[in-house]
């Protein structure tokens, strides 16, 4: 991959190398949906499918930046404002203004083998690994937990997006062969090992993004904090719906679509801790059923799911040797994340596909994984 991009770096910026190259992965996320923003707990990691960041200063005054697997290229004076920047040129304005570096003229060139807009954060991998690139040039001594709450900062100051700290932390921190427990409020971290023997986690791509996930999901976080303020009046000490109980949800009088999202969030906080139990006992019966019922959640509390997801986890929890599956990230399209038996994998893959074409005129992306190490 990285023979091929400097092949790439090359033809556009010519015979010199790049000074600094990255690779920063993709982030699966195990249990725990929506509820980094609420101050509670996840369970992510980092996948062995990664962006490449292949950057140099560049002696002129222009800034030049390569999307190759967009084909799709960016090149404007520094002195310049009022641009009209693609999406994911934003994202690395984001990156190189919160970091401090926005007037130095670069040329940066990006590819790998991450999916894009399904799901598996490749906009944070993509300003997490800048990040790591700017530390790495300037020679500055930030920690990796520093670098990602400024790539969390980018997200929610300069797209607008009020996501959490969960993507950042597993792209930027994450172990090999292990998951991150990770919590959301006192941004405490520790790994868990994932040794399911005769296992694969499978993702498996709807290929389609709903226009409806940019703005429900800040709806969706909306809610949430609206949802705080009416509990709050009764219990003055919470600060988020991780500090809510149940029985403090029963006694409070909230909308049915409020009351809904914080069940879900109370249910899925749960669930983490357990999913962890059951990765320890090497419990994959149970793991499955956790999967199962977060999906359910996902689905009919916090609905952020369609059709398309919908299909792939009922047909995935209907079949024999899937042991459990749901819709992982922010929701309206991306992945479903399945749990299956490692001999059934071929057979599963064929039947699931052959039902989704069937459904939607259109075959899903198994994307097959390791759990990795994060920015390197």
């Amino acid at each position: 991959m990285i023979d091929h991009l400097l092949g790439k770096w090359h033809l556009h910026f010519g015979s010199l190398p790049p000074e600094i190259i990255v690779r920063a992965p993709g982030r699966v996320n195990i249990i725990g949906e929506h509820t980094d923003y609420n101050e509670g707990w996840v369970l992510p990691g980092a996948m062995s499918r990664s962006i490449y960041i292949l950057l140099s200063k560049n002696k002129t005054n222009l800034h030049h930046w390569v999307a190759h697997d967009l084909n799709d290229e960016f090149h404007f004076d520094i002195s310049s404002d009022n641009l009209q920047m693609p999406l994911w040129g934003k994202y690395i304005e984001g990156a190189l203004k919160l970091y401090g570096d926005a007037s130095m003229p670069l040329q940066i060139l990006i590819g790998g083998d991450l999916p894009v807009g399904a799901g598996v954060s490749s906009s944070s991998s993509l300003v997490c690994g800048l990040l790591f690139a700017l530390q790495k040039m300037s020679g500055r001594s930030e920690s990796k937990e520093d670098l990602a709450l400024i790539g969390s900062r980018v997200e929610r100051e300069i797209i607008g997006l009020q996501g959490g700290i969960m993507d950042q932390y597993a792209i930027m921190l994450s172990k090999e062969k292990h998951v991150m427990l990770l919590d959301c409020r006192t941004k405490k971290y520790e790994f868990i090992p994932v040794e399911l023997p005769g296992t694969k986690w499978l993702l498996i791509n709807t290929r389609v993004k709903h226009q409806l996930i940019d703005s429900d999901y800040n709806n969706r976080a909306d809610e949430c904090k609206h949802a705080v303020a009416v509990i709050q009046k009764k219990y003055p000490a919470i600060r988020s719906l991780r500090d809510v109980s149940m029985d403090m949800l029963y006694t409070v009088s909230l909308p049915d679509v409020l009351n809904k999202r914080c069940i879900f969030v109370l249910e899925e906080n749960h669930r983490v801790h357990a999913m962890v139990k059951a990765l320890e006992k090497h419990d994959v019966v149970y793991s499955g059923l956790l999967l199962k019922a977060s999906h359910a959640g996902l689905r009919d509390q916090y609905e952020v799911s369609c059709d398309e997801l919908d299909h792939l986890a009922d047909f995935s929890n209907q079949y024999g040797g899937v042991y459990g599956a749901r819709m992982m990230g922010g929701g309206f399209g991306g992945c479903v994340i399945c749990l299956l038996r490692e001999d059934i994998l071929d057979h599963f893959t064929n039947a699931c596909s052959t039902s989704y074409a069937t459904r939607f005129g259109f075959e899903p992306e198994f994307i097959h994984f390791e759990l990795d190490s994060g920015v390197t």
